[in-house]
């Protein structure tokens, strides 16, 4: 059966997980304004894919990857030629002739696969099929795309996440102005001969079969030019069909209420927050289960949150799973289902072992447990082995007659555990990101040796913070003006002027505290100074809570930088953080002086 529909309605990484949760084969399509690319899937994993319009070819790949080298693509080309009908993909040809090692060209297909992800995970809009009857490499061989998977199959989920990763890098850059090679131009043809070879067939798949496996090329297209009614793609079938195998003892109206929860829950997540990265941070969510219908409904109701689940059912599974994880950096939260049976790997004592020698291995991983038993030996086990928490999930052998409603209230709430989980990874990874700016900003405050750079760079520190700033330099009887940002012109002009600005020392003030006593003061103020003088320059901001920053030397205070959020709310700031950069910007400045001052003696 095909399905069809529009990416505006459900974005191509809804579409991979599905496939992947309901562990679909088949034939995945998508076309667009830019061209056609294919994504082949096999039991849920990704056998094959082509690229945009074959824009980027696989024997390209293995030289850019050094896989082979551009002789070695010659003479396989050539030989290719001179097969003529009985020639063999580049692939098989390669690894015939001597020339590709069979893992080398797993990693070629890989590296394929991930730059066609990335392609497809920026498209908004666009047409595509989901042909779950093209099991075949082709009507016209009987090689079927199961065989494929057992010489080569490819986690959809680690794929995914590897290219979401990549994408998110590329537009990190992008929005930072750096520039970014396409895949176009970084894989830009070798050989002119490569591509009068491969242009034989048309948009030909570039999979399992390029392995010696069988002919893709001549692979039928299903992406229909008008969508009939009956075509139209509706997640929604995929989980009916997913339920009824799984809750077979139970009514069809007890499994539809099921299915509309999970409907529900794939239908709460916009389009707008299709990135699995946010502030940073990949989310992954590893579930060690056999129980069919969590872990399809937890890789169902994770995608609401942008997280994506691995499920794996065997230790040795499991491992590989978080290696990968750690490998492309992403630290992920694992969780352990309730043990199942009295032996075996899910049994209570076998748990309690696997856990033990994951967190001996890995000891940032954060652990959740499942548990339906009664018996609180095993929670408190759990809690002693570090686990983050311990959730009670039902039990259908006990409690059959509530058990849709149980499960779908545990669903519900290990969603919000898990949200609430990321949000704190989220604010811990934004600290640590913050705090190794602080780092990098102190590291290069130590190399400069100009006090007006000096007080130029706790400007734009405090910038980054508060929408305008300035700085002024102390002498005894006023404050002179220095630099502003923010403050006469637009912020992302940069610093100005504003020498001209002066602030009497004559009387009590917020200033004349802030110079004696050295001390920073944040927060809101009435002072008739503050408002009459340089609010009546500058204009008040929306709220009257400001920041002064005053840099002492020799013990003494010798300038002072405002800050405030001008016409914006106010925003929580990390005092704490611009206090040790201005002391260490203090520190600097006292050495500057003190090598100034040692030159000149020298010298007389």
């Amino acid at each position: 059966m095909a399905f069809t529909g529009e990416l505006e309605h459900l974005h191509i990484v809804d579409i991979i997980q599905l496939v992947n949760t309901a562990r679909k084969s088949g034939t995945f399509s998508v076309k667009g304004s830019k061209g056609e690319s294919r994504i082949i899937f096999s039991n849920g994993y990704i056998v094959g894919a082509s690229h945009l319009n074959n824009r980027v070819r696989i024997g390209t790949v293995l030289v850019k990857m050094n896989a082979i080298t551009k002789e070695n693509l010659e003479q396989a080309l050539d030989a290719q030629k001179k097969a003529a009908e009985n020639r063999k993909p580049l692939l098989a040809t390669l690894i015939e002739m001597g020339k590709l090692r069979h893992e080398d060209a797993t990693k070629g297909l890989k590296k394929l696969i991930e730059i066609t992800l990335v392609e497809l995970i920026g498209w908004k809009s666009g047409t595509f099929t989901l042909d779950t009857d093209a099991i075949n490499v082709s009507p016209s061989c009987s090689y079927s795309i199961s065989k494929m998977e057992q010489e080569i199959s490819i986690d959809a989920q680690m794929l995914l996440m590897d290219a979401i990763r990549v994408f998110d890098e590329q537009e990190r850059d992008r929005q930072a102005g750096k520039p970014v090679i396409s895949p176009e131009d970084f894989f830009s043809e070798v050989i002119s001969a490569e591509k009068t070879e491969e242009s034989m067939v048309k948009v030909p798949v570039i999979t399992a079969d390029d392995l010696g496996l069988g002919d893709l090329d001549h692979l039928e297209r299903k992406i229909p030019e008008v969508l009939s009614e009956n075509e139209v793609f509706d997640p929604s079938e995929i989980h009916r069909q997913k339920i009824k195998d799984i809750l077979a003892d139970f009514k069809p109206v007890e499994q539809e209420v099921f299915v509309s929860f999970l409907k529900k829950s794939t239908e709460s997540r916009g389009l707008k927050d299709t990135s699995q990265k946010q502030g940073g941070l990949t989310k992954g969510l590893i579930l060690y289960s056999e129980d069919e219908l969590i872990k399809h409904s937890i890789m169902t109701i994770c995608k609401a949150e942008n997280v994506l689940v691995f499920a794996a059912d065997g230790e040795e599974e499991l491992v590989h799973i978080i290696k990968q994880c750690f490998k492309i950096k992403v630290l992920p939260i694992l969780v352990f289902d309730s043990p199942g049976k009295p032996d075996g790997i899910f049994s209570n004592d076998k748990i309690i072992q696997l856990r033990h020698t994951i967190k001996e291995q890995y000891p940032d991983i954060s652990i959740v447990q499942m548990s339906s038993s009664p018996e609180y030996s095993f929670t408190l086990e759990s809690f002693r082995d570090r686990a983050r928490a311990v959730l009670p999930k039902p039990s259908l052998k006990e409690h059959k007659a509530v058990f849709i409603e149980d499960t779908i209230n545990f669903l519900e709430t290990f969603k919000v555990y898990i949200k609430n989980f990321f949000d704190e990874q989220k604010f811990i990874d934004s600290s640590n990101r913050r705090l190794n700016n602080l780092k990098n900003r102190i590291l290069a405050l130590r190399e400069l040796n100009e006090p007006s750079d000096i007080s130029m760079a706790l400007l734009q520190y405090t910038s980054e913070m508060f929408e305008r700033s300035i700085t002024f330099n102390v002498s005894p009887t006023e404050l002179t003006g220095d630099k502003a940002i923010g403050v006469f012109a637009e912020k992302r002009e940069g610093p100005t002027s504003v020498t001209r600005m002066k602030i009497p020392l004559t009387g009590r003030s917020i200033f004349s505290d802030v110079i004696e006593t050295g001390a920073l003061f944040f927060g809101e103020t009435n002072d008739e100074v503050l408002k009459s003088i340089l609010f009546e320059g500058i204009g008040a901001p929306l709220e009257q809570i400001i920041i002064l920053l005053p840099v002492r030397s020799q013990g003494k205070t010798v300038a002072i930088t405002y800050g405030d959020f001008g016409f914006n709310e106010a925003s929580p700031v990390e005092t704490e953080l611009l206090e040790i950069y201005a002391s260490e910007a203090g520190l600097v400045l006292e050495n500057a002086l003190y090598r100034k001052q040692t030159g000149k003696a020298s010298k007389k």
